[in-house]
């Protein structure tokens, strides 16, 4: 059997076009590989039946991070509950009819819009849709806004 003598020049030369090709392979399969639909509706979060919202009412569900606030017309947002300005979380005081920040004094309207600072922009806001009379949002995909926009609200 013939004795295979390799220097460490070859080796390194070796290696690295060993990395090289798998580099690329790697970047061609992510290429090919299928994309996930944006609009998977198994990731959204289901917040309950139409029904159970009663319009011009703010319902916070802590766990996921925001608040649903079913519009007076019967229409939906869904608001993060956090502070544009640092992070921190919102509360919705309802004596005001408004989202405020303990921490540096942040307030926001029902329709996520800043009233006083140190805030500068509208809180983000999370897309709702409709399956079988059931309201649903993406909680994984926050909209960065500057102010609200009717076009945000949703209707059944």
């Amino acid at each position: 059997m013939k004795k295979l003598k390799i220097n460490r020049r070859k080796f390194f030369k070796r290696f690295l076009y060993s990395l090289v090709t798998l580099q690329f392979v790697y970047i061609l399969f992510r290429l090919f590989k299928p994309q996930k639909e944006a609009a998977d509706i198994e990731k959204f979060y289901d917040a309950g039946d139409v029904s159970f919202f009663q319009k011009g009412k703010m319902y916070p569900f802590g766990s996921e991070q925001f608040y649903l606030h079913r519009l007076t017309d019967g229409g939906f947002l869904a608001l993060s509950s956090r502070c544009t300005h640092l992070g921190c979380t919102v509360q919705f005081n309802a004596n005001n009819k408004r989202l405020e920040c303990p921490c540096h004094a942040s307030a926001f309207n029902t329709n996520g819009e800043v009233l006083s600072p140190p805030a500068t922009r509208a809180l983000d806001y999370y897309p709702v849709v409709f399956k079988n009379n059931r309201v649903l949002v993406d909680v994984n995909h926050p909209v960065r806004r500057n102010k609200h926009d009717n076009s945000q609200v949703k209707y059944v």
